[in-house]
């Protein structure tokens, strides 16, 4: 390694001081003239310059470049904490608001990890729950083959409060659903007891009011809807009409 120094002085420890005297040395034996060593070094520090003002724009573009980020983390951040409720992350808190722009970004990370989270759970909550709401309500209108997918969820809003609201309403929606199915059950037993004292196919006559109302049907898959009550009842008028009709005959 020495020899290779020696034939090649400047492969050994290279600071700006070094070099420039190696320069010197050099045009010192070349002969080169004042004038043409300043201007040498006129360009030399004219390129000097150029890569520190290469390295400043480049940092200050990192710089800003690592703003914006924050900037988008800080804005997205709070927009997750507004929609999950003011209470939901208590952690939010303990986010660091300052320190270098490097120590606020690895602060908020592990804070808008725990959010996604949370935000992904809350949203599969109150799908499953307008999911539910959305079946009972078209069973109800008679329009459940006629839904096109999940309903879309508000993702602005996902505050406990507004999940609890939800949840009132599939249990009022339950309960109504319950509700309809007993009278459906009571128009269906009276439908069949009028058909055999008339003598008639109740088969035929329950069925025609809606396929699902056959005694083989599970309880849970037949029609409550308003036209499968109203039918219900018009058939039930229509053959307690019958009887009478028939015992003053």
């Amino acid at each position: 390694m020495a020899v290779m120094d020696a034939q090649n002085p400047l492969l050994g420890e290279t600071t700006c001081g070094t070099l420039l005297q190696k320069l010197q040395e050099i045009w010192d034996e070349v002969g080169e003239s004042d004038e043409e060593r300043d201007k040498m070094l006129l360009q030399i520090e004219q390129e000097c310059l150029d890569v520190y003002k290469r390295k400043v724009e480049q940092a200050a573009k990192s710089r800003a470049e690592l703003l914006v980020t924050l900037s988008d983390a800080k804005l997205e951040l709070s927009t997750l904490v507004s929609a999950l409720g003011d209470k939901s992350f208590l952690g939010v808190d303990t986010v660091k608001a300052s320190g270098t722009i490097k120590e606020q970004l690895a602060a908020i990370a592990p804070a808008l990890e725990q959010l996604w989270k949370q935000k992904e759970e809350r949203v599969k909550e109150f799908s499953d729950v307008q999911s539910q709401i959305q079946k009972i309500c078209g069973e109800i209108t008679g329009s459940a083959n006629e839904q096109a997918g999940a309903p879309a969820v508000d993702e602005s809003d996902l505050s406990l409060k507004k999940l609890n609201e939800y949840q009132v309403k599939l249990q009022e929606l339950q309960k109504e659903k319950s509700d309809r199915l007993h009278k459906v059950l009571e128009f269906v037993g009276t439908v069949h007891d009028l058909c055999a004292v008339l003598g008639m196919d109740f088969f035929s006559t329950i069925t025609e009011v809606h396929p699902s109302l056959d005694d083989k049907t599970c309880v849970q898959s037949k029609s409550i809807s308003n036209d499968t009550l109203l039918r219900l009842a018009e058939t039930v008028s229509a053959l307690h009409e019958d009887k009478k009709q028939r015992l003053h005959k």
